[in-house]
Order: C-alpha cells, then sequence, then structure tokens
C-alpha cells in the first residue's frame, strides 16, 4: 500500500491525491502491528518489527516528500502578505509533522528492574514508583530508556 503511494509521490512533482483517511488508515496499521509484535514470539516476532521498521521508514520518507513538496513554494517571489500566509502555513506544517511522528512512537515502554528505586518524576511531572527489585513496570519511554542505559533495568516483555 504505502510502496505504491510512495513510489509514485516520488515520480510526480505534484502532490499526489490520497484517500481523505490514508493517515488515520495508516497510524491504525501501526499500532495494530505494534499490538501483533506484543503478542508473537520469536522468527514471527522479529518478522513483524522489521515489517514495522520499513513501514515507519517508509512513512517517514512520504511526509518528507509531501512536506517538501509543499514548502518548496518559498522560492516564489512573494508580496509581503504572501510570506506571511507561507510563515504560518510553515508553522502549521512542522506541528503537523510533529503530531504525526508523536503517533508512530511508543508512549511506554516496559521495564524489568534491577534494583530498588525511590519516586522518580517523568517528563510529563507525573510521579512514578517508588519501585522494587525485579518489578515489571510500564514507564513513559523516554524514562524506561534513561534506566535501561544506567544499567537500573532491563526491556520487559
Amino acid at each position: 500500500m504505502i510502496e505504491d503511494i510512495l513510489k509514485k509521490e516520488k515520480e510526480e512533482v505534484k502532490l499526489q491525491k490520497l484517500s481523505p483517511n490514508f493517515y488515520s488508515d495508516l497510524l491504525g496499521y501501526i499500532e495494530n502491528l505494534r499490538s501483533k509484535i506484543e503478542t508473537k514470539e520469536g522468527f514471527e516476532k522479529k518478522v513483524l518489527q522489521r515489517e514495522l521498521r520499513v513501514i515507519k521508514t517508509k512513512f517517514s520518507e512520504l511526509l518528507a516528500l509531501r512536506v517538501g513538496k509543499i514548502v518548496s513554494l518559498k522560492d516564489q517571489n512573494f508580496m509581503p502578505e504572501e510570506e506571511k500566509v507561507f510563515k504560518e502555513i510553515s508553522e502549521l506544517i512542522k506541528k503537523y509533522k510533529k503530531t504525526l511522528f508523536a503517533e508512530t512512537v511508543p508512549r511506554t515502554l516496559k521495564v524489568r528492574l534491577k534494583e530498588d528505586l525511590p519516586e522518580i518524576v517523568g517528563p510529563d511531572l507525573k510521579i512514578y514508583g517508588p519501585f522494587k527489585k525485579g518489578e515489571d513496570v510500564e514507564l513513559p519511554t523516554d524514562v524506561g530508556i534513561l534506566l535501561i542505559k544506567n544499567g537500573l533495568g532491563i526491556k520487559g516483555e
């Protein structure tokens, strides 16, 4: 699905017409893949994880192409009023990209703790913990990654 759309987007100068639900359908498919990955093991899990990586890469590439086409108008000889409108549109596009990419990044991460931990404050300013050694916890992704990198936990299943 996305391969054909990406190919056509690369071949054409103009933005390609997409179904009105394209982004929501694609994000739903990505979420469905994530759910499947959590229930599978071994080879099947690795295949699904690879598919997820490929889809996300193609999605990023497609989004970059489409935004690039929109933003390529910047080289036009805008009047001052038009320049203002273009800048506002550019800001909206930046917010749009952040929203779409935020929806493709997992919000939480399961971590098995290697030692007792006191309460910690997450990036969302919520308090997590205290925690016991060996406990499996689901934390904001940033916090989970930080604990794993510092040797305080391992990625949970």
